[in-house]
Order: structure tokens, then sequence, then C-alpha cells
């Protein structure tokens, strides 16, 4: 069976591949406040971060992350990465407290909830919360940049379900 290829296919593997590439640096120059309680995964997601561009500050409980938003100035933070499961305060309670903050953008900074609870109901607890997404964890740098390109796109302030 003979095939032919056509200039079709190669011009649009090429537009795919230029597009990917446009895309391929969403984190780069993004300024992250992160709540992770755990020292470890605190070193690697920032690790992670600053090898593709980003910064992020680190707080270790919900209370902290409340105190340094509502302590920013507005831009400051493009976005919130969120524990769920951490001491003093929980990820969910730091985000209703966030979302209730008198700061400019306490109803439209996107906030990622970070958890390895990742049941479907675990899932709906954090939209109802009041986060815009939902990251598994281990945390791959690829969801994650999937999950922040669709919040980013669509607008940034509905709740988003990436697997």
């Amino acid at each position: 069976m003979d095939l032919k290829i056509t200039e079709e296919r190669s011009a649009s593997s090429v537009s795919q591949a230029e597009s990917d590439e446009q895309e391929g640096n969403i984190l780069q120059g993004m300024r992250f406040l992160c709540a992770e309680d755990n020292e470890i995964n605190a070193e690697i997601l920032t690790e992670l971060l600053k090898i593709e561009g980003a910064e992020c500050i680190i707080c270790e409980n919900g209370e902290e992350i409340l105190k340094a938003f509502e302590q920013s100035a507005p831009g400051e933070y493009d976005m919130i990465l969120m524990d769920v499961q951490m001491p003093v305060m929980n990820g969910y309670e730091a985000t209703k407290a966030i979302r209730r903050s008198s700061h400019g953008l306490a109803r439209k900074i996107p906030i990622i909830a970070m958890t390895a609870n990742a049941f479907s109901e675990d899932i709906q607890r954090s939209l109802a919360t009041g986060m815009n997404a939902h990251v598994s964890k281990p945390v791959e740098m690829k969801v994650l940049e999937k999950t922040i390109r669709s919040i980013k796109t669509g607008g940034g302030t509905e709740p988003q379900v990436i697997e």
C-alpha cells in the first residue's frame, strides 16, 4: 500500500511545534506564594519553579500564607499554590480567609490546591472552598503548567479541574 505525505500535514506539524514552543515557558517570570509545611517538599517545589524561571515564597502554614498575602502589594504574586494539610490553619481555612480578606485581589488571585488527596470529593471541596484548581501531589511540572495555562486562558476566576 502506497501512502503519500501531504504538505498540509507537515505544515500542521510545524505550526503545532511552534505553538508548543511558544506556550512552553508559561512559568517564566511568575511569582508564587506557596503554602507547604514539609521542608523537603518546599525545597523541591522551589527548585522546580526556579528551573522554569519562576520564583516562590514558602509559608509553613495557612496562617503564615494569609499574613503574607494580606501584606503583599497588589500584583506582587501571580498565584498561590496551597497545600491542604498544614498545621495551625489548613489550606481550606486559609483559602476562605484569603477570599474574605480586604486585600484588593482577595477574590481574584488564583489559588491552586496541591495535595495528595485526589479523590473526587477532595477536588470538589477545594473548588467549593474558593480554590481555582486542584493538582495532585507529588506535583508534576507538566500538570502544573497545564493547570496554570488553563487558569490564565480561562480568566483565572472560574474553578478548573485538571487531571
